[in-house]
C-alpha cells in the first residue's frame, strides 16, 4: 500500500513536470511555426496547459523527500507525547477540567469574546469557545499550505483537545461547581454555556451536548494522530543521512 501510495505521488509529480515543458515550449513558440491544428494550440501562449492539480489524498500526505533524521525522531517524539497527553484527556472525569491543557487554550478563550463582541451578545458569549478552537484550525491551516502536513496534523489534534475542554464546561452547566476565572461558580456567576444553553432551550440537554462535544473531539484527536502516523512512516522512507 504504500509503494502504490509512492508510486502515485510520483506519477503526480511526473505530469505536473510535463505540463510545466509544454507550457515552457508554448510561451517559447517563434511566430514562423505553422498557426494550424494541435501545433498552432501549443505553440499559443493563451492555450497553455493548465498544472493539474494535486488530489486532496496526496495533498495531505506529501511529505518533504528529504527528512533529517533528528527531525524526524523530534516528530516521533512529539507524535509520542500528544498520544500520551491526549489519551490522558480522553480517560478523564467529565467534572476534572484538564488543567494543563486549559491552560494552552484560556488566552484564545478570552480573545473570542472580545473578537466576537460587535457581534451581539450571543455570539460574544460563544466566542470564547470559538476562540479556542479557531487558532488551532488557523495553525494547522498555516502549517498545511506551507507544506508542514505533519505540524498541521498536531494542530488539528491540538483543536480536538481545545473541543474536549469545551465539554467539561459544557457538562458543568447542568450542575455547576467547577471554579470560574471571575471567580465562583456558574450557580453565582456568569457561566457561558448556561447563558447559552438557557437562551436556546437546551439547559436540560446540556450533558447530552457535552457528551456529544467530547465524542466529536475524540474521534478529531484519534483522526488526527492517524494521520500524523501515516505521515512519520512515509517520512521515514525518505530519511537523510545526517
Amino acid at each position: 500500500m504504500a509503494l502504490t501510495g509512492l508510486g502515485e505521488r510520483r506519477g503526480w509529480r511526473e505530469r505536473k513536470a510535463c505540463a510545466k515543458y509544454y507550457r515552457l515550449e508554448a510561451s517559447s513558440g517563434s511566430a514562423s511555426r505553422p498557426r494550424d491544428g494541435i501545433l498552432a494550440a501549443m505553440t499559443n501562449p493563451r492555450t497553455e496547459l493548465a498544472e493539474p492539480r494535486m488530489p486532496l489524498r496526496e495533498r495531505l500526505l506529501e511529505v518533504p523527500w528529504d527528512v533529517p533524521r533528528s527531525t524526524w525522531y523530534g516528530r516521533l517524539a512529539l507524535f509520542a507525547l500528544m498520544a500520551i497527553w491526549g489519551t490522558g484527556v480522553v480517560l478523564s472525569r467529565m467534572t476534572d477540567p484538564p488543567m494543563l491543557l486549559h491552560l494552552t487554550v484560556i488566552l484564545f478563550h478570552e480573545a473570542g469574546h472580545v473578537i466576537f463582541s460587535p457581534l451581539g451578545e450571543a455570539l460574544r458569549v460563544a466566542g470564547g469557545t470559538l476562540g479556542q478552537l479557531l487558532m488551532p484550525l488557523i495553525c494547522a491551516v498555516a502549517l498545511h499550505r506551507r507544506g508542514d502536513n505533519f505540524g498541521a496534523a498536531i494542530g488539528v489534534a491540538w483543536m480536538s483537545l481545545s473541543l474536549i475542554d469545551a465539554s467539561v464546561y459544557a457538562w458543568d452547566a447542568a450542575d455547576p461547581v467547577l471554579p470560574l476565572i471571575g471567580g465562583g461558580t456558574g450557580a453565582d456567576s456568569f457561566h457561558d454555556f448556561i447563558f447559552l444553553f438557557d437562551r436556546y432551550g437546551q439547559l436540560g440537554r446540556a450533558r447530552g451536548w457535552a457528551l456529544a462535544m467530547k465524542t466529536l473531539g475524540v474521534l478529531g484527536l484519534y483522526g488526527s494522530l492517524a494521520w500524523a502516523a501515516a505521515l512519520l512512516y512515509l517520512q521515514k522512507e525518505h530519511l537523510a543521512d545526517r
